[in-house]
């Protein structure tokens, strides 16, 4: 925070059913709404991160899958397929107004290991020092159970930490 209390770095957790609008695909007029007040953020001279869950639901439409499989393996090949597709649409909702998305995929192993935290905060720091918006998720096709951090809740609790943001925002039905 700057001198008088100003927020300046703020992390935005979004679940799928914000970016769905409660929908079963996601939903164009919301994340053209949410791209406008990201904009609305920057212009008032807010440094945004973004914590976006939402792969799976790209890759369940982008398939034409109905019902989100039970086994991990399958969750993992939807978030693959669906991840370049969420990022896709960040990149072009956010150009409407100027901005520019850049992908961050993380684990609890980039955490918990100083050197990829370090790393990781130096990225961070140098994404916004360029005036881009992260896009945070769990890194879902490379992490097992025992090194997930398990919900983008908590991720973005970490991210919160690791970039030193004054505010965390979660936009979720959780």
């Amino acid at each position: 925070m700057v001198a008088g209390g100003e927020i300046t770095r703020i992390v935005v957790k979004l679940g799928t059913s914000t970016l769905t609008d409660g929908g079963p695909a996601l939903s164009p007029p919301r994340l053209v709404d949410l791209a406008r007040q990201v904009a609305a953020l920057r212009g008032r001279g807010c440094q945004v991160v973004l914590v976006s869950s939402g792969a799976i639901a790209a890759g369940r439409e982008a398939l034409g899958i109905q019902r989100l499989p039970r086994h991990l393996p399958a969750k993992q090949m939807l978030a693959a397929v669906g991840q370049p597709r969420l990022m896709a649409i960040y990149e072009q909702y956010l150009a409407i107004y100027g901005l520019r998305a850049a992908q961050v995929l993380l684990t609890r192993a980039d955490f918990a290991d100083r050197r990829s935290f370090l790393n990781a905060r130096n990225t961070f720091e140098a994404l916004l020092q360029y005036g881009l918006i992260p896009v945070v998720n769990e890194n879902d096709t490379v992490a097992t159970e025992e090194i997930r951090i398990g919900d983008n809740d908590n991720l973005s609790a970490l991210v919160a930490n690791l970039v030193e943001a004054d505010l965390l925002v979660l936009l979720t039905d959780q």
